[in-house]
């Protein structure tokens, strides 16, 4: 998720590396008695937290996984690496397992720039990777070496506007991130809107800090309604600043977290907001999993640590199909996967997935799937 900027300057700053590791064959060791998945999320920053709980569902699956007696025989280790949200430490990170022969697969990427930043240098060594939450457009069969088990923007777009369409807007006022992330959201939803505008403005991610003039703004348009496109510090400032909403507002999936209604309290009570993670769904699956995440971090998961263990299982699930563990085979493996996992169907057509969000609303200090 988020911006393109500096992408092929961070790729070719690192390019010397990215020719060194392109002699790596990522062959692994036949009598190893482990598998290394390397992961790269946002341990530091203004989205730590949603990096931590994706890391933290992933090393969930590796340890479910590893108690059932490993993949073969063989234990899963997570490699953790902190990108910072920034696409130049990213591909110091991808470089940094595409020459570690011990390295077998990736689990990576936050912000789609961090994403598109890595590309080139996992496809230059045949080092697989999957993302739970890059959602650019410019991702979608970029390479056959990445993949998602999230839904691209373009996806992602028509459901927001079908969404504000069954809450019952028809004046909305249109606030979103000014990124690639945003503007591509925004793109899509103004396409397949239905409705009429009755203003837009941008804000700049971990910079805006002040939405008293657009908020003066959205109350003098008369709107009936606000469309969100961004995050959960943004959305909270914005409420907060507002004191609340009279109208209904909608959020795209970056504010479907527990972390919305800690940052927001009582203020986004009302908001709404699409999700790919329902944690009160009571398929078997899905309250293994959400019960077994509560017990061990102590909090709930959120939707992208739902897409996070997917992208994880999604992964041992094709190694286990391999009869030999190395990169190439992996990389076959995952080309036919079809894995059903908490968050819906993992499979993937031109790297991507396609999956139904549901809609949300935060009721009572908790987010409640509304039907449509």
């Amino acid at each position: 998720m988020k911006k393109m900027k500096a992408i092929l300057t961070a790729a070719a700053g690192y390019g010397l590396v990215l020719l060194t590791a392109a002699g790596c064959s990522g062959k692994g060791d036949a009598a190893a008695k482990t598998i290394t998945i390397g992961t790269s999320f946002p341990m530091t920053g203004t989205v730590a937290a949603d990096g931590k709980m994706i890391v933290n569902a992933i090393q969930l699956a590796a340890d479910q996984t590893n108690a059932a007696g490993g993949i073969n025989g063989k234990q899963i280790v997570i490699q953790p690496e902190d990108d910072a949200a920034d696409p130049s430490t990213a591909a110091a990170v991808a470089n940094k397992f595409a020459s570690d022969s011990k390295v077998m697969a990736v689990l990576t990427s936050y912000n789609s720039s961090c994403g598109l930043a890595q590309i080139p240098i996992y496809k230059s060594v045949g080092l697989s990777a999957i993302s739970p939450v890059t959602t650019s457009p410019a991702i979608t069969g970029m390479s056959n070496y990445y993949y998602r088990t999230c839904n691209s923007d373009t996806f992602v777009g028509a459901m927001c506007a079908n969404a504000c369409n069954t809450i019952g807007m028809k004046n909305v006022y249109i606030l979103y991130e000014n990124d690639d992330y945003g503007a591509g959201i925004y793109a899509v939803y103004t396409k397949k809107l239905g409705m009429t505008v009755a203003g837009t403005d941008t804000f700049v991610y971990g910079q805006t800090k002040d939405f008293s003039t657009i908020i003066t703004k959205i109350r003098n348009s008369k709107a009936d309604g606000i469309m969100f496109i961004g995050l959960v510090t943004e959305m909270g400032l914005l409420a907060n600043q507002a004191g609340g909403f009279k109208i209904p507002v909608f959020a795209d999936e970056g504010c479907y977290s527990p972390a919305m209604i800690t940052e927001g309290g009582a203020l986004v009570e009302g908001l709404y907001s699409l999700g790919a993670f329902n944690i009160n769904d009571t398929a078997e699956k899905v309250q293994q999993f959400a019960g077994k995440y509560k017990t061990k971090f102590s909090s709930e998961p959120s939707s992208w640590s739902a897409l996070g263990y997917d992208a994880a299982m999604t992964l041992f699930e094709a190694i286990k199909s391999c009869r030999t563990v190395d990169r190439k085979s992996i990389n076959d493996a995952l080309q036919t996967i079809s894995y059903e996992g908490v968050t819906g169907t993992n499979k993937f057509v031109n790297s991507d997935v396609s999956k139904q969000y549901s809609l949300f609303q935060i009721k009572n200090g908790k987010w409640v799937k509304i039907e449509q």
